[in-house]
C-alpha cells in the first residue's frame, strides 16, 4: 500500500475548500495582492500591494512583484491592481522618487518658480518667473503666477522671489510699463 500526503498550494495561490484533490483548485491571489508563503487557505491570506506600488498580474507570489508608481505620480491606495491607479502629483509640485505613498509626497516648486504640467518628476521641471517678475509663494502652478513689477521699477534678475526684488529707476530713468528688466534714461532738456 503506498500513502498519499496532502500538496500545499504554491505561493501566490489559497484553496480555502477542505477535500481538493488536484492543483486546479488552488486560486491565484487576486491581482493588486500576492501571497509569499506555500499553503494558505483563505483569500484574506493574500496581501494588498502597499500604497505607491500595483501589480496587474494574478497569483503574484512575492512583495517585489508590486510595480513602483513612477516618479511624478503617488497612489495612496493599498491593494492597487494598475498603472492608472498612480496619481499624477498636481500642476505646482513634483515628486522625484518611485513608489510615493502620500499626496503629500509632491513637493512644492520653491518660490520664484512654477509648473504648469501634472506629473512633474523633478525640481528642475519648475519654471523660474521671468525677468521683471516675481511670486513670492511655492506650489505655483501658471506663469500667470509670477507677477510684474510695477510701473517705475525693474527686476533684471529671473526668479525673483519677492516683491522687494523689483528695484526702483534711479534717478534720470523711468520705465511705463510694468514688468520691466531696466529702466530708460531720460531725454536731454
Amino acid at each position: 500500500t503506498s500513502s498519499s500526503q496532502c500538496i500545499a498550494c504554491a505561493a501566490g495561490t489559497y484553496v480555502s475548500l477542505t477535500g481538493s484533490d488536484q492543483a486546479s483548485d488552488c486560486i491565484a491571489c487576486a491581482a493588486g495582492t500576492y501571497v509569499a508563503e506555500a499553503g494558505s487557505d483563505q483569500a484574506s491570506d493574500c496581501i494588498g500591494c502597499p500604497a505607491g506600488t500595483y501589480v496587474e498580474a494574478v497569483g503574484s507570489d512575492q512583495a517585489s512583484d508590486c510595480i513602483n508608481c513612477a516618479a511624478g505620480q503617488y497612489l495612496d491606495a493599498t491593494g492597487s491592481d494598475e498603472a492608472a491607479d498612480c496619481i499624477d502629483c498636481a500642476a505646482g509640485t513634483y515628486v522625484e522618487t518611485l513608489g510615493s505613498g502620500r499626496v503629500s509626497d509632491c513637493i512644492e516648486c520653491a518660490v520664484g518658480t512654477y509648473v504648469d504640467a501634472m506629473g512633474s518628476d523633478e525640481a528642475s521641471d519648475c519654471i523660474v518667473c521671468a525677468a521683471g517678475r516675481y511670486v513670492s509663494v511655492t506650489g505655483s502652478d501658471e506663469a500667470s503666477d509670477c507677477l510684474v513689477c510695477p510701473a517705475g521699477t525693474y527686476v533684471v534678475a529671473t526668479g525673483s522671489d519677492e516683491a522687494s526684488d523689483c528695484i526702483d529707476c534711479a534717478v534720470g530713468t523711468y520705465v511705463e510699463a510694468a514688468g520691466s528688466s531696466d529702466c530708460i534714461a531720460c531725454a536731454a532738456g
